[in-house]
């Protein structure tokens, strides 16, 4: 469900890019996730937290860099592409846990690496085409890839913290997770001389914007859930549902599909994810994970 909801929110985002720049849509994102998770914990009980733990608020900064890069890639180039290299952070996790926990990668997660730098570059030079870029506009490749790739380093970072606060309430994390990112991408916003809009505001964009922050708020409570529960390895096996969500969508919607190479860039770098979650030196990541 959570994998869903994600999938709604990045086509929704990339249906707004000429309407609000991408800072923008990442605050109005987090603002309504911030209201629904505090109203969701005040009304169960729950105490907000602020300054502790000090884990929280890796969690927070580095979800809200994911968050910004993301939603920069999701503007700037197709949205299930960009998901595919978004969702490669649970080869960052198994990566990370090496300076972060003192946890060396194995041999398949090193050969899961090579993979998906194959299949990155593939999809690179299939991306940065002339013909490619020329047929869509405010298509960005060469900068949304490397953007997307950034999102899913800070995900491993922010998930490596998420399961180390499990004890601390999933609606309380996600509350001040929103409001640090609603903060900072103001900020960014007010700094960043950012593209002006080439399309009007209308009704119909407000609702999209306001449907960004609800489908957000539902899938980031289901993912802190899952991960918060169980190890987070396998738990992320789900989310790469959302990459073949996004491509059916979107060829259902615009008529479009990724190119042949493409495809292929895509698949090796979903396979390469699957083997890392998959694999048996990933099995006890849970208890690797524990604070």
């Amino acid at each position: 469900m959570g994998s869903i909801a994600f999938a709604i929110m990045a086509l929704l985002a990339e249906s707004l890019r000429e309407h609000f720049s991408f800072p923008w849509i990442t605050m109005i994102r987090s603002g309504v996730a911030t209201i629904l998770a505090a109203a969701l914990a005040l009304m169960h009980g729950r105490v907000l937290v602020l300054l502790r733990p000090a884990t929280l608020w890796m969690r927070s900064l580095a979800g809200w860099a994911s968050m910004i890069c993301g939603f920069y890639a999701m503007t700037h180039y197709d949205v299930s592409i960009v998901l595919s290299l978004t969702n490669m952070f649970p080869l960052w996790v198994a990566l990370l846990s090496w300076p972060m926990l003192r946890k060396a990668p194995g041999v398949g997660t090193w050969t899961a690496l090579l993979v998906s730098t194959l299949g990155t570059w593939l999809v690179y030079t299939s991306a940065t085409t002339p013909s490619v870029t020329a047929a869509y506009d405010r298509y960005v490749p060469e900068i949304a890839i490397p953007m997307a790739l950034l999102a899913g380093m800070f995900s491993g970072v922010a998930l490596i913290g998420l399961h180390q606060i499990r004890d601390v309430d999933e609606r309380a994390i996600v509350a001040h997770f929103s409001g640090v990112a609603t903060l900072l991408s103001f900020l960014t916003w007010l700094v960043l001389p950012i593209h002006e809009e080439t399309r009007a505001i209308d009704a119909a964009s407000i609702w999209r914007l306001v449907g960004i922050g609800i489908a957000a708020t539902v899938g980031q409570l289901f993912l802190t859930r899952a991960f918060t529960s169980g190890s987070p390895a396998r738990v992320s096996v789900v989310g790469l549902s959302q990459v073949i969500f996004a491509v059916i969508a979107k060829w259902a919607i615009d008529g479009c599909v990724p190119t042949l190479q493409c495809l292929a860039g895509m698949a090796l770098v979903l396979c390469a994810t699957l083997s890392v979650m998959l694999s048996d030196e990933n099995t006890d990541a849970k208890t690797n994970l524990e604070p």
